[in-house]
């Protein structure tokens, strides 16, 4: 897969490291093979990683028995209300169609926690040289997209760390509730 990624995200570690955040309960939104979510349980928080793949979530269920791993789809969400305190997305809302944008938003902000804070890992228009692959976003698409619901703290131009000889280019923002 070309966004396997065995270690934790650089842009996660280096926002949990600079706002000095160590604890709390982390969703892994899309999680694939569960290697940001066991990144995250490593590092002391109680993580819940969820994917549309049941032959995904019964393999990473082998790999770490302290992460709640369950299958959900997150425009027919099952996880209650103000259940994280944070929210990785690093490869779910960039495959979907542009009409479940506003769904997407709508569920992360009502499982999101009123105080807690949202990554999204996206890739950018930036992004030329591959042909192929999911939605590629600006910077003002992401905050028109998630502007009215979120307090959009920071974006950056970034790579996409993978599998692929060089990264492509993506987006790497940090919202939290209005």
């Amino acid at each position: 897969m070309p966004w396997y990624h065995e270690k934790l995200d650089s842009d996660l570690e280096h926002e949990l490291k600079q706002r000095k955040i160590t604890k709390g309960r982390f969703l892994d939104l899309g999680t694939g093979p569960g290697t940001q979510a066991i990144q995250l349980a490593k590092l002391g928080f109680t993580v819940t990683g969820t994917d549309l793949s049941v032959n995904a979530i019964q393999k990473a269920k082998k790999l770490d028995a302290r992460i709640n791993f369950l299958v959900d789809d997150i425009l027919d969400s099952k996880l209650e209300k103000n259940s994280f305190d944070y929210i990785l997305d690093r490869g779910c809302f960039h495959v979907l169609s542009n009409d479940k944008w506003d769904s997407y938003a709508k569920t992360i902000h009502e499982i999101l926690d009123k105080d807690g804070l949202f990554f999204l890992k996206c890739f950018s228009i930036k992004e030329e040289t591959l042909t192929y692959g999911p939605y590629r976003f600006s910077i003002p698409d992401i905050k028109n997209i998630f502007g009215k619901d979120f307090v959009i703290d920071t974006i950056i131009d970034t790579v996409y760390q993978g599998t692929l000889d060089r990264y492509p280019k993506a987006l790497f923002a940090v919202m939290r509730i209005k």
